[in-house]
């Protein structure tokens, strides 16, 4: 990591892209900002978008996060902001295979009105190796304004492979955990502007033996009110699993309870491709939904149901042979590549969009990609109602070139102009593009949708692009 000083005042300077500029500090305002992506705080969420391969200063692979910003009509694709490291304010430096990017949530971290963006950069340089670091992107009334780097005393290989957010102490301040290597860290807020942290404690091993954590994912997960996470990964003897850590007020509970998934798969970290938690079932409880795609044809969506303890011993899956959900299970489709949930056509029940962008449509069209929309309902997610989304929708003005175009390896649920059904956002990263489909009352449709190319997001005149969307 190369180091550099924070400036007092941020100068005016646009980015070299020529897109919004990075705004300076404003006041902190008065309460948590409603939604957790409103990086301005005007009361419409915005669209953080991290590409990890992007040129940044000349450095090949330096990394970037994009910002479209929302309005009271949606997201508007003409009004974009590039960050690199950089940036004005943004702690560090852009370098080659930095991967800033690779993975970003949001949050308001310090609690001053405005959410922010935590996005990790897993090859940053610390000391003499690549240990990896997370960067948090301040929010302020006119934008993003400069970043503070955060990394562990010492280092640790992979610190930075994912990061989830919540108050898993419940001391009312934003906590960070941060998975990678052998290693899953907890890092107490609060995290303030000036780079200072609480306290970090490794919680790995757990029942007294090593994990390999690939993944981490945080909500509410039983009633107690108190952010839980999950980790999800394989131990020592590549059994894929799923460890539970409920929150309280002395930190996350240890030893964590851990739960195996259905198949055992191999010695490979991306059987655990995506996750997320919400209460498809209206219960009360949290409930994980894990997408293991890269399995063979093992690849599944596995659902953990929540409870006021933790998660159900009980895993059910569902694939593309579960009655009612479209399409045939195939070796090599990534079902479940990425997962995202929200309600998207206002029934009250979270829905599940799940991404198999190694899906070939019918003879014509091979790894174009496809999203299956799983509903939510009394029963939780079933295949009852599914559809697919993809090139060949209905009022979708598709590419020229859909073959390995990988549409749905990145996919985001998220209710953008406010009319109580989530629109879908849809990466299809090998040709750089992403997708935006409106939410109607019967789902996110082809009919007026939008697509914004990689050059038009900022990020250079390439075809590709390491799309991630905060989740």
């Amino acid at each position: 990591m190369t180091p550099r000083t924070r400036p007092l005042l941020l100068a005016a300077a646009l980015l070299a892209t020529g897109l919004s500029p990075l705004a300076l500090a404003a006041p902190a305002g008065a309460a948590a900002a409603k939604y957790p992506d409103d990086f301005n705080g005007d009361g419409y969420r915005d669209l953080a978008v991290g590409d990890r391969t992007a040129t940044a200063g000349g450095r090949k692979e330096a990394g970037a996060v994009v910002v479209v910003w929302g309005t009271s009509k949606g997201l508007d694709f003409t009004k974009r902001t590039v960050v690199t490291q950089n940036s004005p304010g943004v702690e560090g430096a852009a370098e080659s295979k930095d991967f800033f990017g690779t993975k970003v949530t949001t949050a308001d971290v310090n609690k001053d009105g405005f959410a922010d963006v935590v996005a990790t950069a897993p090859g940053e340089v610390v000391g003499s190796s690549h240990r990896g670091t997370f960067t948090i992107l301040w929010g302020s009334k006119t934008g993003l304004s400069g970043g503070s780097d955060y990394a562990i005393p010492g280092g640790s290989d992979s610190f930075a492979k994912d990061v989830a957010v919540g108050d898993f102490n419940a001391d009312g301040k934003v906590d960070v955990v941060s998975v990678g290597g052998d290693y899953v860290w907890f890092l107490r807020g609060p995290f303030t502007k000036s780079g200072s942290r609480g306290k970090a404690t490794n919680l790995d091993p757990v029942d007294g033996e090593d994990i390999r954590p690939a993944l981490v994912v945080s909500g509410k997960v039983t009633k107690d009110g108190t952010a839980d996470f999950a980790v999800i990964g394989e131990d020592w003897s590549a059994h894929q699993r799923v460890w539970f850590f409920r929150g309280g007020a002395s930190g996350p509970v240890a030893p964590p309870k851990k739960y195996d998934l259905p198949l055992p798969g191999e010695a490979d970290l991306s059987y655990a491709a995506s996750a997320t938690i919400a209460d498809f079932d209206k219960n009360g409880y949290g409930d994980l939904a894990v997408g293991a795609a890269r399995a063979g044809k093992g690849e599944a969506v596995h659902l953990l149901n929540g409870t006021a303890t933790g998660f159900s011993s009980t895993v059910r899956s569902l694939t593309q042979d579960t009655a009612g959900v479209p399409g045939v299970r195939e070796t090599g489709d990534d079902f479940g590549f990425d997962v995202s949930a929200g309600d998207t056509n206002g029934d009250g029940y979270p829905d599940l969009a799940v991404g198999a962008p190694n899906e070939t449509l019918g003879s014509e069209f091979m790894r174009a990609g496809a999203v299956t929309l799983l509903r939510g309902g009394k029963s939780g997610l079933t295949g009852t109602n599914a559809r697919q989304i993809d090139y060949t929708t209905a009022g979708f003005q598709r590419p020229a070139d859909e073959n390995d175009s990988w549409f749905g390896a990145s996919v985001l649920l998220r209710d953008y102009n406010r009319d109580g059904r989530a629109e879908l956002v849809a990466a299809a990263p090998e040709i750089g593009r992403l997708h935006l489909f409106p939410g109607t009352a019967s789902g996110p449709a082809g009919t007026g949708s939008a697509t914004l190319t990689v050059s038009g997001l900022g990020l250079g005149n390439r075809p590709y692009f390491g799309a991630a969307l905060a989740d």
